[in-house]
């Protein structure tokens, strides 16, 4: 897993199918007061459903159990007959849940992230309970299965793992599946023989284990191992395993031996239907359509309805069930699609169920040209703005989990994941996915999915960018926005992603992280600053700013003309004529999990950041650092005005981000003296060696000393230094040494002469 953001719940592949919610009503905005910080609240409300079950509820009632994001997550019931809402049921200190199934005892589960805890929801008197976590330090819990006398099972991330669950026993860990592996997305169970299978990620291993024995063994075909093209989706159906791979194409195995029995077709829904009342068809999605594999006969094709006509599904399967012989499917993850498809008569309908929208967190915040503010949400990628002198934020349409965006000449460039996609929007014409924005290219063909860091330069868009699962080695992208050419360089640092960029001088600077896709280990030893050409992107100069460092999540263009960075919990500043770390300091927090930040504020000139919860203030002269807030913080953009925005969100008990679905504001104090002079000594007509610093009003010495001014003679300068260093000692600032240093400058100067 990448170090530099937050814990990345990997998506599975989702309908591009969406239902545009309402944003929630407009907060009343308050005064931007200086020095203070406002919540303009949930900035939108949307749907976005991970995965559905089929089951019981009160009393045998039919229902549809899904699994939703939210702050907290959300289990929901409905009833897919009548198609209403039975039901909400809360998740606390999660975000969401991969997992969702029932027990014999009618008890459902669910497996959530970012703290993978176990929840139990009793349908009867409709109290959900935290079990905790089965295993320590994970992140996610994934495909939960039933097994015998009510035990469930489940994967892992970060560490591979399978556990069990039981009431009245309770955890069981299974172990890691397979060393180095990161993921298991899915699980298959075959209660009867007490065996059970494992889809292991990224580098493709399907493991078949052995619950009484505990012998495990890899049964995915040779050919296939260390592809990242890995198993994701598992169902064992009428004794043969279904496989759907993370690229969609899919495989039909012998569950002992790994022999492939059927292959040449794609999946995209979250795996299959259980076997259908007939005993021998097994239904699932490919594209938009119903697609059927007959066992008896291995052979797979599109379902046909009674005039020959595919059945459409508008979608990806994200749960099947029969009722009354019907096939039912929950269709899509975001607008509540669902298909009903009878086989005796080929007629099919396409209906919605109604899953309760809920708050979505905020994945991605940039601050635009006119003074808007853009947020994007998690996983669901919808795109919404805020109107700061109204309050009114306004969902905009559906982009896709933007990872990040950057401006250029009016329009917002956005980076999503996970194909790796850089999009173009103008904000002035109306919002049409596909012509604005309009995608301009993709970087998965070059081996990236996260299109992470944007700056500009002249005609051009330079985009950071992370590899793609179980691979290694980001790449640095420049894109002339007036010819349309565009040159990617893959592994310009080896085995290291780009993820933060600026324009320092007449060089582009760059950050890196060690980490490479996801499900990987680093390679690398030490995050890297390297400049590079603004024509060509060819990197010119590599430096290790902060030994050590896992990642240096963001470089900017210092106040003093320096490149300032942020690399694991430290600041450093780096001059860019020399490579020279001239400053290294520590500040409060450490890693977050998340993009931590620096902004180099236009409203007082002082260098902000953003990490771990905390927003800082630091003193561009002193490096003093002062905490602004120490929670609640992250992300970090900055308007027109030098305000701040950022996003709430609360550390989980692993200490994974669970993220905030709020935007907040600080508005920095007043600057009596914007723009100041940062020289690093005073300068009084002539030089000193006296420090220069800031006194509490926002201006440097430097901005009090008028040298500049016109002056009815030399002694009349000399009486302003001294009047001014008067009562910069009064207060504390200066020493009286320092005062006589500066006075004398004065005096031997040429001001005023």
């Amino acid at each position: 897993m990448s170090p530099l953001r937050r814990p990345l719940v990997p998506a599975v592949v989702l309908s591009l199918a969406v239902a545009l919610l309402p944003g929630p009503a407009a907060a009343t905005p308050a005064a931007p007061a200086p020095g203070a910080v406002t919540d303009f609240g949930v900035q939108q409300t949307a749907l976005t459903v991970f995965e559905a079950h089929y089951g019981t509820g009160a009393a045998g009632r039919p229902v549809v159990y899904g699994v939703q994001m939210g702050s907290p997550g959300v289990l929901s019931v409905t009833d897919p007959v009548t198609r209403e809402l039975l039901d909400t049921a809360y998740l606390p200190d999660s975000s969401g849940a991969w997992g969702i199934t029932q027990t014999a005892d009618g008890t459902v589960y669910a497996g959530s992230y970012p703290n993978a805890h176990l929840y139990a929801y009793d349908p009867d008197t409709r109290a959900t309970v935290d079990l905790g976590a089965p295993v320590p330090g994970q992140t996610v819990l994934y495909g939960l299965r039933p097994g015998a006398d009510g035990r469930i099972y489940g994967g892992t991330y970060p560490g591979a793992h399978v556990f069990s669950y039981a009431p009245g026993e309770g955890f069981r860990d299974h172990g890691r599946m397979y060393a180095g592996e990161q993921y298991v997305r899915d699980v298959a169970v075959d209660a009867a023989r007490n065996v059970l299978w494992a889809a292991v990620g990224t580098a493709g291993h399907l493991v078949r284990l052995d619950l009484t024995t505990g012998e495990k063994r890899d049964i995915w075909p040779e050919a296939l191992r260390g592809d990242a093209n890995y198993p994701y989706d598992i169902d064992l159906v009428g004794g043969k395993l279904f496989v759907k791979r993370n690229k969609l194409q899919a495989l039909v195995l012998h569950p002992d031996t790994g022999a492939v029995l059927a292959e040449g077709f794609t999946m995209g829904s979250r795996g299959t239907s259980p076997l259908a009342p007939d005993g021998r068809s097994v239904y699932f999605t490919s594209g938009v359509e119903l697609w059927r594999y007959d066992l008896p006969t291995d052979t797979v094709g599109p379902v046909r309805d009674a005039a020959g006509e595919p059945v459409l599904s508008d979608g990806a399967g994200i749960g099947f069930g029969f009722l009354d012989g019907r096939l039912h499917a929950v269709i899509g993850n975001y607008g509540g699609q669902a298909l009903r498809y009878d086989p005796a008569t080929g007629a099919s309908e396409r209906y919605r169920l109604p899953f309760p929208p809920q708050a979505l967190d905020i994945n991605n915040i940039t601050a635009g040209p006119d003074g808007r503010i853009w947020t994007n949400l998690y996983i669901n990628g919808n795109l919404a703005v805020l109107d700061p002198a109204t309050g009114a934020a306004a969902n905009v349409g559906r982009l896709g989990q933007a990872d990040g965006f950057g401006w250029h000449g009016g329009k917002m460039y956005q980076g999503v994941y996970p194909y790796g996609g850089v999009l173009v929007y103008d904000p002035t014409r109306p919002y049409r996915l596909g012509t604005n924005p309009r995608e301009l290219f993709r970087l998965q063909p070059e081996g990236q999915n996260r299109p992470i860091a944007f700056a500009s330069a002249g005609s051009r868009v330079y985009v950071g960018s992370t590899p793609d699962y179980g691979l290694w080695g980001g790449a640095l992208t420049v894109y002339d926005t007036a010819t349309g050419a565009r040159v990617t360089r893959r592994n310009i640092v080896a085995d290291q992603g780009v993820i933060s960029l600026a324009v320092v001088g007449d060089r582009l600077w760059a950050g890196t992280t060690i980490g490479g896709g996801g499900g990987t280990t680093p390679r690398a030893a030490e995050a890297k600053v390297f400049a590079a050409d603004l024509v060509t992107g060819e990197k010119t100069a590599e430096y290790t700013p902060v030994p050590g460092a896992d990642a240096i999540t963001s470089v900017v263009a210092g106040p003093d003309g320096m490149v300032w960075g942020l690399a694991d919990g430290e600041v450093f500043v780096l001059d860019p004529a020399s490579g020279a770390v001239t400053h290294r300091f520590d500040v409060p927090g450490g890693s977050s999990g998340v993009a931590d930040e620096l902004v180099v504020s236009a409203a007082d000139e002082h260098v902000y950041a953003s990490l771990d919860g905390y927003l800082l203030k630091i003193d561009p002269l002193s490096k003093a650092v002062r905490v602004i807030r120490d929670a609640q913080t992250y992300r970090l953009t900055q308007d027109g005005e030098g305000n701040l925005w950022f996003r709430n969100g609360v550390k989980a008990p692993n200490r994974a981000v669970q993220y905030g679905s709020h935007l907040l504001r600080y508005v920095p104090e007043v600057d009596a003296c914007p723009r100041s002079d940062l020289r690093p000594h005073v300068y009084a007509g002539a030089g000193t060696t006296v420090p220069n610093r800031y006194a509490e009003n926002g201006c440097t010495v430097n901005d009090l000393i008028r040298d500049e001014a016109r002056w009815d003679g030399h002694g009349a300068f000399v009486a302003h230094v001294a009047s001014v260093t008067d009562g910069l000692v009064a207060s504390g600032l200066l020493d009286d040494a320092e005062q006589d240093a500066i006075v004398a400058a004065a005096a031997t100067s040429r001001v005023g002469r």
